[in-house]
């Protein structure tokens, strides 16, 4: 469970009780604190196409406080096969706007979340809102008046827009996140603020292993060796280990219950950082040793840029090692495709558009 810094709305009030047999699932995967924090918090939901009612769903079904759903614009024949909620009937012009034609739904799904449609924000207000737009801005806030402390954006919009509604969050103490899909590809982008606590960077259950040895370096360093048997230690440098029932293990160098910050030096290695000793003669070499390593998970504070601040870079993720530059060109195409947008007077290109694809192709080029 992660929280930003400071009092939020969230943090104000994250005292409710939790409905055990309504969430039993979920507690075993969150407990309880973060479950009482998500049904503190309150969500707006800008866009409600297939990636944004998703989305909504999955918020109301996990026991938040509440959501508003924020999204003119009227259903199109594309939003039929991501929105489960729509069908051909609401592709008329007096079906109303794609938040209203599936507020009722969405809120049948959980009675403990309160769901909402707002109806002040006009499609004018989210294709021209900008930082110096007073008179959208004051038509804006009023989503943040009800103490919100995520939003997120699922659909495109200028980049104007994005960076008036990150600044609007950053004002508020407030996540911000903005993600949209093309075809099979998706892009995301996400800002906690500058001082986010994390208190588990990874989900995963606390890194043990057995002692195999300890190894005294010339210059003093202590490294650890873990049982190869065992498996790889699975820590990183910075982390924090303990070691218990230690048998031939020296006192001078390592203690039971006590905490040491490792550096990462091979998949069953590691040094204690924070820990030296003399070197030469005989204290110098691997003395073999007995007991267990745990993990100790500890907070750690992340520094988020906002997205006006990554416009200018490339900013990328790997998850695959075998396509290196994959990242970059999806990041490419992406940033093409929303130029394309804001020429064509925010319309994206038909499918099977050739004159389309070759433009998007150059602007990809050229960025």
């Amino acid at each position: 469970m992660s929280s930003s810094s400071g009092t939020t709305p969230m943090e104000a009030t994250a005292t409710a009780e939790v409905d055990e047999k309504l969430y039993s699932r979920q507690l075993y995967v969150m407990g309880h604190e973060a479950q009482r924090r998500m049904m503190a918090s309150r969500a707006v939901v800008i866009g409600l196409s297939g990636l944004g009612v998703e989305v909504s769903k999955n918020c109301i079904l996990a026991g938040i406080s509440g959501i508003t759903l924020c999204d003119p614009f009227p259903a199109t024949s594309y939003d039929l096969g991501g929105n489960f909620y729509l069908s051909e009937q609401h592709l008329n012009d007096n079906s109303g706007s794609r938040a209203s034609l599936v507020c009722d739904s969405l809120s049948e799904l959980n009675p403990y979340v309160d769901v909402s449609n707002d109806t002040t924000i006009t499609q004018e207000t989210l294709l021209d809102y900008s930082t110096n737009d007073a008179k959208n801005d004051s038509i804006v806030s009023e989503l943040f008046s009800g103490g919100v402390t995520c939003v997120v954006v699922t659909i495109p919009l200028p980049d104007e827009t994005i960076v008036a509604l990150n600044r609007k969050c950053r004002e508020a103490n407030a996540s911000f996140i903005y993600s949209v899909t093309a075809g099979v590809f998706g892009q995301v982008f996400c800002d906690f603020g500058d001082n986010f606590v994390c208190s588990d960077t990874n989900g995963n259950p606390p890194a043990t292993s057995q002692l195999d040895s300890i190894i005294l370096d010339d210059d003093g360093t202590v490294v650890v060796k873990v049982l190869e048997d065992g498996g790889r230690h699975g820590l990183e440098t910075g982390d924090v280990v303990t070691f218990s029932r230690l048998q031939n293990a020296p006192e001078e160098l390592v203690q039971e219950k006590k905490e040491y910050k490792v550096k990462f030096t091979g998949p069953y290695t590691f040094q204690l950082t924070d820990v030296s000793a003399s070197g030469g003669g005989e204290n110098t070499g691997t003395r073999a040793a007995q007991g267990y390593i745990t993990q100790v998970k500890k907070p750690v504070t992340l520094h988020f840029k906002s997205y006006e601040e990554l416009l200018p870079e490339t900013p990328t993720t790997l998850s695959d090692f075998s396509k290196f530059d994959r990242p970059a060109f999806l990041h490419a195409a992406f940033r093409a495709l929303t130029q394309y947008r804001e020429q064509h007077g925010h319309e994206l290109p038909k499918p099977g558009d050739i004159d389309s694809a070759k433009e998007i192709l150059e602007l990809a080029r050229t960025t």
